[in-house]
């Protein structure tokens, strides 16, 4: 259920650290810088909310400081605040006449990436590597805006440039680990957050960002034990309480996963658009109960909160598809198709989502050869990792065909990343039980057993095992 990496996550990488020395920075009011200086910092390490405030103190002293209005604009739209950030970059473009080129050429940008000018903003970006070729925040950026092209092999080159051009600078290495792993090269991507870690030993996100990698190659404790030696060293740090939130969910943990999203809320800024995110949250974990009506209500609560929320797009559009609901889920289609246009985002890899959730809606409607070709349609804009979750919807539809044959290879490669894959691993235990090998669909089977000793138990995918394997579990 849960979707493959979205869009905003890629976003999330665009770290706004370093652009701002020599030349300086324009502003009236040294202690306006100071506050400023640190609010990158404070940024440049994901503390979004301790960011906020000093950018706001550096306003306070400057209110005509246009990086400080510029970054503030960032900041705010990281926490989907679109029309604060919009606001604020405005008023920084209007005073682009009184800074340096090199402001000029980032206040460009990010008025563009908060405008989902996305082609402009790459564009830009290019500007500023050619005029300041060792400024490495500009390479990292630049290779954001290939990633979120499906363009994956330039986004490593961007980010190797920048760790060649600054072998310091931390934002580069952490791109440079999710960058590998999202092409499938996990031992690269371990060796880059494991540098990442040592440039920046008592930061709370290089472990959290470990423990992405940990996670995404199903070391389910192994990252539990890095987003926990997170909070060590930050113990109110948001992401890593919120990715605890997330081991538990897969986990089948829905109670503890729901305290953990409870907590880190707290610890984000709160706004309107993350209230709703943490309300679709709570429909997510409906969704993993089997409770959709309840589920239902939860998006629909969130959407009336931000009407341009995709996780509550998302899930209401999943919610109405389990309930057959499917007029009202092919006008969602539609909605969250016009949410990615009106974001330019129709050619990036965010589409894997939306043709993903077409599948399932073909798939619940019996109509499986629509299913194949949207699944067709949402490998054309993943990467090695985001198409884990397709070839496990591939599994499932020739499973229905009874294709067992293809069923397999599809299996196959859902699991090459992460051979402890939940979401395959039950499929497969279907698989083999369906084509009648009783023997393997148990020791498929006990491995998911032992994975979730701990779930909850009205966790639907525990429960649809013990369907399969009988009550008792595997000794039936």
């Amino acid at each position: 259920m849960k979707a493959p990496k979205s869009i905003l996550v890629v976003l999330s990488l665009l770290v706004l650290v370093g652009c701002d020395s020599n030349p300086k920075t324009t502003t009236s009011s040294d202690e306006a810088l100071r506050q400023y200086e640190r609010g990158k910092e404070l940024f440049a390490q994901f503390y979004y909310t301790e960011a906020k405030e000093s950018f706001e103190k550096a306003l306070s002293l400057d209110p005509g400081f246009a990086m400080a209005l510029t970054r503030l604009a960032y900041v705010h739209f990281r926490s989907s605040d679109e029309d604060s950030a919009r606001r604020l970059i405005g008023r920084a473009v209007q005073l682009q006449s009184v800074v340096t080129e090199r402001e000029q050429l980032y206040i460009r940008l990010f008025d563009n990436l908060i405008h989902y000018r996305n082609n402009t903003a790459a564009a830009v970006a290019d500007s500023l590597i050619e005029m300041y070729p060792r400024e490495a925040e500009a390479y990292v950026m630049r290779g954001n805006f290939y990633e979120l092209n499906k363009k994956y092999e330039k986004a490593v080159e961007l980010y190797e440039k920048a760790v060649k051009v600054d072998t310091s600078f931390a934002p580069a290495v952490m791109s440079l680990g999710y960058a590998y792993s999202a092409r499938g090269d996990q031992g690269l991507a371990v060796q880059a957050m494991e540098r990442y870690i040592r440039l920046e030993p008592t930061a709370a996100d290089p472990r959290a960002s470990y423990g992405d990698i940990l996670l995404r190659t199903g070391r389910y404790d192994e990252a539990l034990d890095q987003f926990r030696k997170s909070l060590e060293l930050k113990p109110d740090y948001w992401y890593a309480i919120n990715r605890i939130g997330d081991v538990y969910t897969i986990l089948g943990r829905l109670n503890d996963a729901e305290k953990q999203y409870d907590v880190g809320m707290t610890k984000m800024v709160v706004n309107n658009q993350t209230r709703a995110t943490r309300i679709a949250v709570n429909g997510d974990l409906f969704m993993y109960r089997a409770r959709y009506d309840e589920a239902l209500a939860q998006y629909n609560q969130a959407l009336a909160m931000d009407s341009t929320n995709w996780k509550a797009a998302f899930g209401r559009t999943l919610a109405l598809i389990k309930l057959k609901e499917f007029a009202d889920a092919d006008r969602m289609l539609s909605g969250v198709h016009e949410e990615l246009s009106r974001r330019n985002l129709t050619g990036s890899s965010a589409m894997l989502d939306f043709h993903w959730l077409r599948a399932k809606f073909y798939e619940e409607q019996e109509k499986l050869d629509e299913a194949l070709v949207a699944c067709d349609s949402a490998m054309e804009y993943g990467s090695t990792l985001s198409r884990t979750e397709v070839y496990n919807e591939y599994a499932t539809l020739h499973l229905k065909q009874r294709d067992f044959e293809n069923a397999f290879a599809a299996l196959e490669e859902a699991l090459r990343l992460n051979s402890n894959y939940p979401h395959a691993l039950l499929t497969l235990t279907k698989v083999y039980a369906a084509s009648g090998d009783k023997q393997m669909a148990i020791e498929i089977g006990s491995r998911l057993l032992e994975l979730w000793k701990n779930a909850d138990r009205d966790f639907r995918y525990l429960k649809e095992l013990q369907q399969i394997l009988g009550r008792r579990g595997p000794q039936t």
